[in-house]
């Protein structure tokens, strides 16, 4: 792995010392290129051939499904995260009594939606974090025979722990339930292989360490569940043939056999074809390696700072560190002066470490803070 060639490919990194993917990371230059080459095309050359556009989102959703050992058909594209989990969270035939479980580390996007549910007479268990993780015997304590579903982040955006996907997937099916993650903060950081874990639904966006774009979501569906949910909304090219798109009145709804009858239409082709890209480059530089090179940084971190908030275990972390520190904010702001750019979460400084970091980034943030 060729650290410098990487990080030429990251105009941001000539001006400021990044360690801050878990909230928005920096594009490559060639994703950037992609973009901007497809609203040229579009918008001076007038270029325009749908079904040439819609080649390249089936590209992209193979490239998805490559990093995570899904098959294409198991994967469709939305605006973000959060649309994902609304969507697991509305299509789910839900009854009065019905319980989930989800717990008290989750990012607003993976806990509201849950929350929301009360109003269906659901009933919301949250398994308390013990010093910053959390265990999957309280997890498994929580279960009972009206529990239909568990919702986990697979890393914790505070501070950084990584669940343990495969056990819980065990548990759920001893009680006949689902388990949903919420991706974001793993997906491209680390290993995510979905037939291994056994999850049954996950959300993602491609902005933080994918290296992609705002505004387009990833929502992964298991192949044996498409045809069992009914999507919450729909629209043409959630139909088994888009391409009857140009028929007045259609009225029959004949929905994909694939996780695209999850998707309504106009979706954002210029941010796809950024995000293709940026899937290119992280699969030729294997996820595999990433992930190593993100534990040993993660790791170096952990070795060189004090009161971390981070499970040192490699199994419970991936790329998020967080250094406790009561002025933190106040630290991150004065360090953003100097362009050294982290996040201030949980009454700490949250360090986000990907592969193209370097160990120098790292002492220049720990000279910094102290």
């Amino acid at each position: 792995m060729d650290i410098n060639t990487i990080r030429e490919k990251i105009p941001a990194l000539k001006n400021c010392t990044h360690l801050n993917c878990a909230a928005v990371s920096p594009p490559f230059s060639d994703t950037i290129s992609e973009i901007k080459n497809f609203l040229e095309n579009r918008g001076e050359k007038a270029n325009f051939d749908f079904f040439e556009w819609v080649e390249e989102l089936e590209e992209c959703r193979k490239k998805v499904a490559e990093l995570v050992n899904a098959s294409k058909e198991e994967i469709a594209f939305m605006l973000n995260t959060s649309q994902g989990i609304n969507t697991v969270a509305n299509m789910i035939d839900w009854k009065r009594g019905d319980n989930l479980i989800t717990s008290d580390l989750e990012f607003p996007s993976n806990s509201l939606p849950w929350y929301n549910l009360r109003k269906k007479g659901v009933e919301v268990k949250k398994v308390k974090n013990v010093n910053g993780e959390i265990r999957i015997e309280d997890i498994e304590k929580a279960f009972d025979e009206r529990t239909r579903l568990v919702a986990l982040s697979y890393v914790q955006f505070c501070n950084g722990f990584r669940s343990d996907l495969e056990e819980i997937s065990k548990l759920c099916r001893e009680y006949n339930a689902f388990l949903f993650s919420d991706v974001i903060q793993g997906l491209g950081a680390a290993r995510l292989d979905v037939k291994k874990t056994g999850i049954d639904f996950f959300s993602s966006a491609s902005y933080k360490w994918l290296m992609g774009p705002l505004g387009v979501g990833i929502f992964y569906i298991k192949k044996d569940l498409i045809e069992e949910f009914d999507p919450p909304y729909i629209g043409w090219f959630s139909l088994k043939n888009e391409e009857d798109f140009d028929k007045p009145g259609v009225n029959k709804i004949e929905l994909a056999d694939s996780a695209r009858r999850f998707e309504t239409g106009g979706t954002s082709f210029a941010l796809i074809m950024g995000l293709k890209k940026s899937l290119e480059i992280l699969l030729d530089t294997g996820i595999d390696n990433i992930e190593k090179r993100v534990l040993k940084l993660s790791k170096y971190v952990m070795d060189n700072a004090e009161n971390v908030q981070t499970p040192y275990d490699e199994k419970k972390r991936a790329g998020i560190v967080n250094i406790k520190h009561s002025n933190s904010e106040k630290i991150v702001e004065k360090l953003k002066e100097k362009k050294i750019l982290v996040s201030a979460r949980m009454e700490g400084i949250r360090v986000s470490t990907h592969f193209w970091n370097t160990e120098e980034d790292i002492d220049t943030l720990l000279e910094n803070i102290q």
